[in-house]
C-alpha cells in the first residue's frame, strides 16, 4: 500500500481511536492534558488546500487538530484558515521571523558594515515582524500557540529570538518545542517524508543532536503503517505528538508522485546542510 495518502492517514487516526487516545489540540493540552492523550499538530508549509482535506477529514472522523500556518502566500489563505478554524480545529502560527528578516534584511551586508555586529543586533526587528504577523492571523481567529518553521537553507534559527524576548509577553501559551516535556511526550514527526528522517531533519527537533540521547523512548518507524503496527502492539507511551506536513498527504496519484520527487530533492539539499 502507499504511504502518505489519505486512505493511509485515516486508518493512522482510526488504530489511534481504537487505543483510545483523547485528541487534543496544543492548546487544550497546554491548559488541560489527558492522561491518555494524542495532539495531532499540522505545520502548513505549502498547498493549504490540502491541509483543508485533512481538516474535514479529521471532523468526519470526530477528533481536532492544530493547524500552523505560515504568513507567506503559499501557506497564508484566509478564507481556508476561517474553514478549519470553524470546524472546532486550532489555528497557531508558524513562524519564521529571524530567518525571514535575515533573508530581506541581508544580515552579511549588514554584518560588513557594522563590525561590532551581533546577531541580537537584528532582533527588534525580528520581534517587531514577528508582532505584525501575529496581528495579521488574529485579524481572522484567535491564536494562542506558535510553532517554529525550520527554514532549513537558512543558517538561522527562528527559536533564538526567545532568548532576548518572551511570546507569553504577546498572549501565546506555548511553543511545542519549549512548553512540552518531550521526555514523557513522544513526539513522531513526518519531516523528510518518512517517519525516520532524522538524516534530513535539520530543525525540527524536539533536543538538539548531542542531547538526543536523553529521550526515553527508543521507538524506530519508517512508515505510517509502521506506527499502526507499533499501536496495536501497544509499544507507545500515553502521550504523543504526531507531526504532518499536508502537502505530503493526497491520494491523487499524480501529486503524490510530485510531491515524492519534490521531497527526494529536497532530502538531498538538506543532507548538504546537515
Amino acid at each position: 500500500m502507499r504511504d502518505f495518502t489519505i486512505k493511509a492517514y485515516t486508518q493512522l487516526i482510526n488504530a489511534l481511536q481504537n487505543k483510545d487516545f483523547v485528541f487534543q489540540t496544543f492548546e487544550r493540552f497546554i491548559m488541560s492534558p489527558e492522561k491518555k492523550a494524542l495532539i495531532m499538530r499540522h505545520d502548513v508549509d505549502r498547498l493549504p488546500g490540502n491541509a483543508l482535506k485533512i481538516a474535514e477529514l479529521e471532523e468526519s472522523l470526530g477528533v481536532r487538530g492544530s493547524y500552523y500556518f505560515r504568513v507567506g502566500k503559499q501557506s497564508f489563505n484566509k478564507e481556508i484558515i476561517e474553514r478549519i478554524a470553524s470546524m472546532g480545529h486550532e489555528i497557531g502560527y508558524h513562524y519564521e521571523n529571524l530567518s525571514a528578516v535575515a533573508r530581506r534584511k541581508g544580515f552579511r551586508k549588514f554584518k560588513i558594515q557594522n563590525s561590532k555586529f551581533k546577531i541580537e543586533d537584528m532582533h527588534e526587528l525580528v520581534i517587531l515582524d514577528f508582532e505584525k504577523n501575529l496581528k495579521k492571523f488574529r485579524e481572522i481567529v484567535p491564536v494562542k500557540t506558535i510553532c517554529m518553521h525550520g527554514s532549513p537553507t537558512s543558517k538561522y534559527d527562528s527559536r533564538d529570538i526567545w532568548g532576548t524576548y518572551d511570546y507569553r509577553d504577546f498572549g501565546i501559551i506555548g511553543e511545542p518545542y519549549f512548553d512540552i516535556d518531550f521526555s514523557k511526550v513522544l513526539y513522531l514527526t513526518d519531516t523528510g517524508r518518512r517517519w525516520d528522517g532524522d538524516k534530513f531533519n535539520i530543525r525540527d527537533r524536539v533536543l538538539k543532536k548531542s542531547e538526543e540521547k536523553k529521550l526515553s523512548f527508543n521507538i524506530r518507524v519508517h512508515s505510517t503503517f509502521d506506527i499502526i503496527d507499533a499501536l496495536e502492539k501497544n509499544l507507545f507511551p500515553d502521550q504523543i505528538m504526531i507531526n504532518t506536513h499536508p502537502q505530503r498527504w493526497t491520494n491523487n496519484p499524480i501529486l503524490w508522485t510530485k510531491e515524492l520527487v519534490w521531497q527526494n530533492m529536497k532530502n538531498l539539499v538538506k543532507r548538504f546542510y546537515t
